[in-house]
């Protein structure tokens, strides 16, 4: 591959593997060339599994501190290969020349130290520098504070004095983001370097991030490897995206080839699975079908995605109630005087079997309500009624232990709503322990049924979750929501940190499973383009209030409001490059 002549980062014949004691060595990526040049962003695009973070943790160094590893093959960085630096040789040049933003803001920062002593401790004017050289009074601590300054501000962060002065957790988390990019900056580095950083953001915050990187990156001429699963967001800010699958790079090119004329069989079953506005999925997702992919990639096959066709419209059950929610509201005490409205006045009606979608940033009140509905948390006025079950400000009236089994929730994240102390056939059998009478061979069989139902292979019964992917542990979960048979599952983000292919069978196993017991779902996401592909109706909320109800087609091309239609503005859509 011919390299460009003003190429900042080289990467020839790049292989990584690791070294594990029961399996001996694995490779992880195999062959790598790509470059990147000053002033480019270069999207490495893939799913969980590709090798994108371990290439970009070993462009770093760091890849060798998480786990035993070895390299072959050169990282160039401004003509220099960094493979073949010491430690100490590594850590300075690290610290001058590359700047790191991690996926999770919050883990990235200490919770310990205060946002302005951690931007000061990047500052590298000169190279490494002796922690004395940073003492409060010296030129180089005024030097970091004003720079750190100039940073906050240009990240659109304004009274620096009041943000220098917080902890992470006192601050959003596109706050937090702003903060790693400014810190990732303290050293005017060469090459930056960004690991999923927009995964877990809505969209309007996201739309915000993206437009600040790209900026930031390109009044400093920085070269880019942006990392992401979301050709939606590579989109919006490449200019040349890498295709990565299982450890190789299969496609490299300029944005616009890579989106309209793509030529590998993944990059072109990467972008059917992408939800797009205005392109319904009610039927089903389509998904990356392995074997598919394997027989195109040898030349025998075209078509490598697979979509689960199902019935139009779902059977009606009889006895499912709706769900009824009128005037509730949700206030926060802060202190003696102080108090935040979380949500306010909403009234809704979701009909039985109807997939309704919950939109809104963080912080709108979406995620409040559904723990309302599932009575994890008491209205402060106003009422929620399901069947002869009712939760005002009192509580919950009638039988809990019934209404657990009529109304169930699906966490955000499986990784910490799942015991990791018990198997998988132990939490999926953990509700039907509680709320059925079914005991013995009877559970036994039960749970397996689940397993196979939400498409998880029979060895994973005796599985731990940490055992298990992103896609696996969500899918544990729906099984353990749908174990005691409910009327009303309350899915809260369920598919926000998993690729898109990913993303696509789990939307189908719950779609499955609403068309084959007559579930009703409120179906909570800032995934404007997924919930307008699947829902029968879609609600937005917006600082409380619920402020529009409407069909997907509505919201889409006719929005009342203008908060909705700064969503959509705001929104991800490969429709313009993939038509």
């Amino acid at each position: 591959m011919e390299l460009t002549r003003m190429s900042l980062l080289n990467l020839t014949d790049l292989t990584i593997g690791v070294t594990r004691e029961d399996a001996g060595p694995q490779e992880l990526v195999h062959r790598l060339t790509l470059d990147v040049a000053s002033g480019q962003t270069l999207c490495v695009v893939g799913e969980s599994g590709s090798g994108k973070t371990v290439t970009a943790l070993s462009i770093i160094r760091l890849l060798e501190f998480v786990a035993p590893s070895y390299t072959e093959g050169a990282i160039e960085i401004g003509g220099v290969d960094v493979t073949r630096l010491g430690a100490e040789e590594m850590r300075a040049y690290r610290g001058a020349r590359i700047g790191m933003i991690f996926q999770e803001a919050l883990d990235s920062l200490n919770p310990a130290q205060r946002v302005g002593v951690q931007l000061i401790e990047g500052y590298r004017p000169e190279g490494a520098l002796p922690r004395q050289a940073l003492r409060r009074g010296s030129r180089l601590r005024r030097e970091a504070e004003a720079k750190a300054r100039s940073l906050l501000t240009e990240v659109g962060l304004g009274d620096t004095d009041r943000i220098m002065a917080l902890y992470p957790h006192q601050m959003s988390g596109g706050m937090q983001q702003r903060v790693m990019i400014a810190m990732a900056l303290m050293s005017d580095p060469d090459i930056l370097i960004a690991d999923e950083p927009t995964t877990a953001l809505d969209v309007t915050t996201q739309a915000e991030i993206l437009a600040l990187f790209r900026r930031v990156q390109r009044e400093h001429q920085t070269a880019c490897v942006f990392i992401t699963h979301d050709m939606g967001v590579a989109a919006e800010i490449a200019d040349r995206i890498a295709v990565m699958y299982r450890g190789r790079l299969v496609e490299i090119g300029d944005k616009m080839d890579i989106l309209t004329k793509p030529t590998h069989p993944y990059t072109k079953a990467l972008l059917e699975c992408v939800p797009q506005l205005g392109v319904s999925r009610r039927t089903g997702f389509p998904t990356i079908s392995e074997a598919k992919l394997r027989a195109a990639t040898e030349g025998s096959g075209e078509t490598v995605t697979e979509t689960l066709v199902l019935a139009a419209e779902p059977a009606p059950v009889a006895g499912t109630p709706p769900l009824v929610i009128e005037n509730v509201t949700k206030v926060y005490r802060t202190g003696r005087r102080a108090s935040v409205r979380a949500v306010g006045d909403v009234s809704l009606e979701i009909a039985p079997g109807e997939f309704f979608g919950l939109v809104g940033e963080s912080g709108s009140g979406k995620t409040t309500l559904g723990r309302m509905v599932s009575a994890l948390e008491r209205p402060t006025s106003g009422s929620i009624a399901f069947g002869e079950h009712r939760i005002t400000a009192s509580g919950l009236r009638g039988d809990e232990r019934a209404f657990r089994r009529t109304a169930q929730l699906i966490f955000q994240d499986p990784q910490s709503s799942l015991d990791p102390r018990h198997t998988v056939a132990r939490i999926i059998a953990e509700p039907l322990r509680e709320l059925t009478p079914l005991r013995g061979a009877g559970l036994d069989r039960r749970v397996a049924e689940l397993i196979d139902e939400v498409g998880l292979p029979a060895d994973c019964a005796g599985k731990l979750p940490s055992q298990l992917s992103g896609g696996m542990r969500q899918r544990v979960s729906i099984a353990r929501a749908v174990a005691a048979e409910p009327r009303l599952i309350v899915a809260d983000e369920p598919t926000s940190a998993l690729d898109v292919s990913v993303q696509g069978q789990v939307m189908n196993l719950l779609l499955q499973l609403r068309r084959s017991h007559g579930i009703s779902f409120l179906f909570i996401t800032h995934n404007l383009s997924l919930v307008l592909s699947v829902a029968d109706r879609v609600g937005v909320m917006y600082k409380g209030d619920l402020i529009e109800v409407g069909t997907p087609e509505t919201i889409a091309s006719s929005s009342t409001h203008e908060y909705t239609r700064r969503l959509l503005a705001a929104n991800p859509d490969l429709s313009a490059y993939v038509g």
